[in-house]
């Protein structure tokens, strides 16, 4: 199997400048980063960085442990949170 690589955008280059600047140095010891198949998140330079700040511990497209897209584990908010914004935000008072 052939794996595509994405090139990397603006969107790319804020979402390595927000996982280096702010949400790695919070991340504890032995952390395993998750990540979905949104194409900020599968730049060539996210992923590389992924692959040297966490080797074998990231799951996402491209990694070494895949998920699933739209997997309720990675998007509660499309089970739950939405449904629930848009019932009440559509409901007649």
């Amino acid at each position: 199997m052939t794996q595509h690589h994405a090139p990397c955008g603006a969107d790319c280059d804020v979402n390595l400048d927000m996982l280096q600047l702010y949400a790695v140095p919070q991340f504890p010891e032995g952390v395993i980063c998750q990540q979905d198949g949104a194409p900020p998140h599968y730049g060539n330079i996210v992923r590389e960085f992924l692959d040297a700040t966490f080797p074998q511990r990231w799951i996402g497209r491209g990694a070494a442990m895949a998920w699933p897209p739209r997997s309720p584990d990675i998007t509660p908010l499309d089970f739950y949170v939405w449904g629930y914004v848009k019932q009440h935000v559509y409901s007649e008072h």
